[in-house]
């Protein structure tokens, strides 16, 4: 794979390996030529997650905007560090973004799409670079109201789910727009053992991350002003809702840990919404946009991340 540093990736299908130091990240740009001035779209995915998910967006985009992604360290096809952290936080995310982008020579100003965790470091990159976003679209993502609230964690979800796959279960698996390669691609990337570890050290940074944005205070200081907000809100109780179902038919689960799922995802059905709006206070210019999905809205509704981008 090519290695670039300080090349021009506003024009052209560019993709390759750029340093941040203590490892290379891969990046790829592609769509319109960019002019001086103009914004670019820059994808910031959620826990575990890999630009894989996002083919459809990607070329439901490329006939209007310019598109910029990256993986983060230890997935997909950037490298991993010399030694793997016990925890990965949102702020070691956005600055790790913020050197690639310097490295690569990528000016402002960005239009942040966030999925899911993506909302957490997508506003720790806004905190490095309040003044370098032009808008931004959070797709079904956290807010630190989710970790106040303590609504998930491992030990409330994994009796119910263990040896479940997720795809399979939630319907992701036969209701994506991925072509069969694309869907392998995704899928391999997801059961990679060095994914997987990764994923696992994300997880353990999530809570903790919540708290430090929240100390941050940013939903009281208005950060992007007048620059448009989306918010897109998915149905993600649905996809609890299938798994929980599932571990009863399979037999998972004491009467106890069945109680304690239930009255969690009972929480988030009903907080969800609300947590997810409080987005809207990051600037004047904020709507809120619902779609009939499970979570992974970039894989099963495409369209309306488009049309808010």
């Amino acid at each position: 794979m090519n290695q670039y540093y300080g090349s021009d990736w506003d024009t052209g299908d560019m993709e390759g390996l750029v340093s941040i130091g203590s490892h290379k990240l891969y990046l790829s740009a592609s769509g319109p030529e960019r002019l001086a001035g103009e914004p670019i779209v820059l994808l910031m995915q959620g826990l575990g997650s890999t630009i894989d998910e996002w083919v459809a967006v990607r070329k439901l985009m490329l006939p209007f905007a310019r598109w910029l992604n990256y993986d983060r360290s230890g997935m997909g096809r950037s490298e991993s560090l010399a030694q793997m952290p016990e925890s990965i936080s949102a702020e070691s995310v956005a600055a790790e973004l913020d050197t690639l982008l310097k490295n690569a020579g990528i000016a402002p100003p960005f239009i942040i799409v966030g999925h899911s965790w993506g909302g957490i470091t997508s506003r720790e990159l806004l905190n490095l670079r309040p003044n370098d976003i032009v808008g931004m679209v959070f797709v079904d993502c956290n807010t630190e109201s989710y970790f106040d609230d303590g609504t998930w964690g491992l030990e409330v979800f994994e009796p119910m789910m263990g040896g479940q796959d997720f795809s399979q279960t939630t319907g992701l698996a036969t209701s994506h727009l991925l072509s069969k390669d694309e869907w392998k691609s995704f899928y391999n990337e997801q059961m990679n053992e060095r994914h997987q570890k990764t994923e696992m050290a994300e997880y353990q940074g999530v809570k903790t991350s919540g708290r430090a944005l929240a100390q941050k205070r940013q939903l009281e200081n208005l950060p992007l002003n007048n620059q448009p907000v989306s918010v897109i809100i998915a149905d993600t109780s649905s996809d609890f809702q299938r798994i929980y179902d599932c571990g009863v038919a399979a037999g998972k689960g004491t009467e106890e840990e069945r109680a304690v799922y239930l009255t969690h995802l009972a929480r988030l059905r009903e907080k969800s919404e609300d947590w997810q709006c409080e987005l809207l206070k990051l600037s004047r210019r904020s709507r809120a946009v619902r779609v009939k999905c499970g979570h992974n809205v970039q894989m099963l509704q495409p369209q309306p991340i488009v049309q808010e981008i």
